[in-house]
C-alpha cells in the first residue's frame, strides 16, 4: 500500500478539499461519463461529453495546480513511465461558470491530445458519450 485512498463521489468535494488541507496529493480521473450537475458538456474528440467539472471547480476555488498526469507504457524500458505534464494555466475571466466550462475544456482537451498520441494505450471500459446533452439522442 502507497498510502492512496479513494474519495466516495457523495462526499466527493469535502474529501478532496480535506486531503488538500492535510498537504496531501489528490487525483482525479477525468474522461468518465457523468452526468449533471457533477458532469458538464464539453467537446471530447467533437463530441459533447459529460465530464467531471469538480477539478475546475476546486482548482479555482483553491489555486491548486493542476498537473496532467499520465502513464504511458515504454517499450524500450518494459515498463511504464509515469509523465507529468507542466502545470495547467487556468482560465479567469471573473464569470465562475464560465471558467468552469473553460477549464474543463481545456483539461479534457489535454486528454483528447494524448489519446491522439498513443491511440493504442488508451482503453475505455464504460460508454464514455453515455450521457447525452438535453433532446440529443443516445450515440450507444
Amino acid at each position: 500500500m502507497h498510502g492512496n485512498k479513494a474519495v466516495d463521489k457523495d462526499d466527493f468535494v469535502r474529501g478532496l478539499l480535506s486531503a488538500m488541507h492535510a498537504g496531501e496529493v489528490v487525483g482525479m480521473l477525468m474522461d468518465t461519463n457523468m452526468t449533471p450537475p457533477q458532469g458538464i458538456f464539453v467537446d471530447f474528440f467533437g463530441i459533447p461529453a459529460c465530464t467531471a467539472s469538480g477539478l475546475a471547480r476546486i482548482a479555482l476555488r483553491t489555486d491548486a495546480a493542476v498537473v496532467p498526469t499520465f502513464t504511458i507504457w515504454d517499450a524500450e524500458l518494459g515498463k511504464y513511465r509515469l509523465r507529468f505534464d507542466p502545470a495547467v494555466e487556468l482560465v479567469r475571466t471573473g464569470d465562475p461558470e464560465a471558467d468552469i466550462k473553460a477549464n474543463t475544456q481545456k483539461f479534457t482537451s489535454i486528454i483528447e491530445e494524448y489519446v491522439r498520441k498513443y491511440p493504442e494505450q488508451w482503453l475505455w471500459v464504460h460508454r464514455r458519450w453515455k450521457t447525452r446533452p438535453p433532446g440529443e439522442k443516445g450515440l450507444y
